[in-house]
């Protein structure tokens, strides 16, 4: 009220204002900045959420340590990335081989314990896990119940005769021998018998097998032939049964047919006919209108066949009855010798530059080197491997080179009998191996979809030829003049690579209307290279134009079963021979 008295009235306009008291005022000192709380970690050390490259060294602590700063209003218990969140927890995914995860698994379910196969530590029951020095449900040893009662109960047994003695005394001890029944069993045994006996201490070591001199086994070792058959399991329904250690292949023979081996000349059976001489594959060639040779012989399907390079004077098949056979094209027309080396179907054939030799390799995993002429084995060959294809060096006929089914290509030399080069670059078994740049180079297929190009004797490849369409090339054939090669695609088409300098793809050159799909169909080039020739899975025989790639011709060469073998005959203008599975040669004209 004494500040309201303080104020004059409006009618009194004459009178003074009173004094007016000051107001004591307080003066606070005041901060602007907040209050922060002083923390251990220096803002240097802190790493933003997303912040993609350090500027310093930061432990492993600070930059896994939980995000800072205010959380999700709409979001709780937030999984990491790549993770799901369950009700027990967060769930990552792992990339693991179903193989694998269901060996680990097995193995838990077994022993109680499994390896992480991300830091190879032992998850579960670590007892376990020593007591079984490691070994899981496929390579524990698996316990014959019967057998391990019956030891333990006859070990029983022993220790109790051990304790109460050897029986010779108490009411139920048998009755004590004579002197006489003594004197007889001595007799019975007699010195010599006693000399020869044969203990398990002085029982002599067994030999190994002696392998004949052209016989060559190379054995893994235990380590990695058991880790080759871990791998072989992932595919075993494409591949035969893997001998076992120390086993070794029949004895080979061969049969002649013929009449004579030498003529009245003294010429081999195997020497072109007078008048006949190698040509350059430089005339004009025809479409075949009808067969004019059935080759039967082979009690199961004809796997491959070839010609005798050169004059084509001779036909080598290859057959799924584990034989090959040699037959006459321009004479008489009939088997001339069978060659008895394998004990599975044969897969592959191939003659040297001169056809006095040939390999042929085969699903008992064996690869034969043969003498043409006298039949004779001159080399066999295995590292335990199914070779898919053997193709020999095309400059040294003591080299040759094996696509081999644990994805690797192996160089043999026939003369030491062993490996002398391996290309691994191959994710899946090598299909074929294709010479061309007269030696120098190879292309190898596989069927892991890629082609490789390699330079021979360097196991590094020079060229990876990879493409999203693309298919398993399971069969390549070089043309005549060296420089294109054609592969039989599994998607029904043949494609066609370039393959002088650059090795590429010709994509406009695709032939297709036949069905080979499943199917390693060889396939043919005319001597002129004027048109392409294929079986099919339906047995027949397609023609194209190899410029227009156009459907020129198709007609049924075999009824039952596909047509694996068409080749063009080198010298003649119109002859063709197919082979098929249903155990068939055919010579077309």
């Amino acid at each position: 009220m004494d500040l309201i008295g303080g104020y004059g009235s409006d009618e009194d306009t004459d009178s003074t204002p009173s004094t007016i008291p000051q107001s004591q005022l307080i003066h606070a000192p005041m901060c602007s900045a907040p209050l922060v709380s002083v923390s251990s970690k220096a803002p240097s050390q802190l790493v933003k959420h997303n912040q993609k490259s350090l500027m310093n060294n930061p432990s492993a602590n600070v930059v896994l340590a939980p995000m800072n700063g205010p959380a999700h209003p709409f979001k709780f218990n937030v999984a990491p990335v790549g993770a799901k969140q369950a009700g027990m927890g967060q769930i990552e995914e792992t990339a693991i081989e179903d193989w694998t995860f269901n060996e680990q698994y097995q193995t838990y379910q077994r022993s109680g314990f499994a390896m992480d196969s991300s830091s190879n530590a032992v998850l579960g029951d670590y007892e376990a896990y020593v007591q079984s020095n490691g070994d899981t449900a496929q390579t524990v040893r698996v316990k014959k119940t019967k057998k391990e009662k019956r030891k333990r109960g006859e070990q029983e047994l022993a220790d109790a005769a051990a304790e109460i003695g050897d029986g010779l005394d108490g009411p139920w001890a048998p009755e004590p021998k004579t002197e006489e029944e003594i004197v007889e069993e001595v007799q019975e045994v007699t010195p010599e018998v006693v000399e020869d006996t044969v203990t398990e201490d002085t029982k002599p070591e067994a030999e190994e097998p002696q392998l004949p001199a052209n016989m060559h086994i190379v054995e893994p070792d235990e380590e990695e032939e058991m880790w080759e058959r871990v791998n072989e399991r992932k595919i075993s329904y494409t591949l035969p049964p893997r001998p076992n250690r120390g086993s070794y292949i029949n004895e080979a023979k061969s049969t002649f047919h013929g009449g004579e081996l030498f003529d009245y000349q003294g010429r081999s059976w195997v020497t072109p006919p007078s008048g006949i001489r190698p040509g350059d594959g430089d005339h004009e060639c025809f479409i075949p209108k009808k067969c004019i040779k059935k080759y039967t012989g082979h009690t199961k399907g004809v796997q491959a066949i070839e010609f005798f390079p050169g004059t084509g004077h001779l036909i080598l098949s290859a057959s799924l009855d584990g034989k090959c056979k040699i037959w006459d094209v321009y004479g008489d027309r009939n088997v001339k010798r069978t060659y008895v080396g394998h004990n599975e179907a044969v897969r592959s054939i191939h003659m040297s530059n001169d056809g006095m030799m040939f390999l042929s390799s085969a699903f008992d995993r064996y690869i034969r080197l043969w003498d043409t002429e006298t039949g004779q084995v001159k080399g066999t060959f295995s590292n335990r491997k199914m070779a898919y294809q053997v193709k020999f060096y095309p400059n040294d006929n003591n080299i040759f080179l094996a696509a081999a089914s644990d994805n690797k290509i192996y160089q043999w030399d026939a003369r030491t009998g062993g490996v002398v080069q391996e290309y691994n670059y191959h994710l899946q078994p090598c299909s074929t191996i294709t010479f061309f740049d007269e030696g120098r180079r190879f292309v190898s297929t596989s069927d892991d979809k890629k082609i490789l190009v390699w330079e021979y004797d360097i196991p590094v490849p020079i060229k990876y030829i990879q493409d999203p369409t693309m298919h398993s090339v399971p069969s390549v054939t070089l043309s005549p003049s060296g420089t294109h090669f054609a592969g039989q695609s599994m998607d029904n088409s043949i494609v066609v690579y370039q393959c002088g300098e650059k090795v590429k793809q010709l994509r406009r050159r695709v032939f297709r209307g036949h069905s080979n799909s499943g199917y390693a169909c060889q396939v043919g080039f005319s001597p002129n290279e004027k048109f392409l020739i294929s079986g099919d899975a339906q047995g027949k025989l397609h023609v194209w134009d190899w410029k227009t790639t156009k459907p020129f011709r198709k007609f049924q060469a075999h009824d039952s079963g596909p047509c694996m073998g068409a080749i063009w005959h080198p010298l003649q203008p119109s002859w063709i021979a197919t082979c098929g599975w249903d155990g068939l040669i055919k010579l077309w004209d």
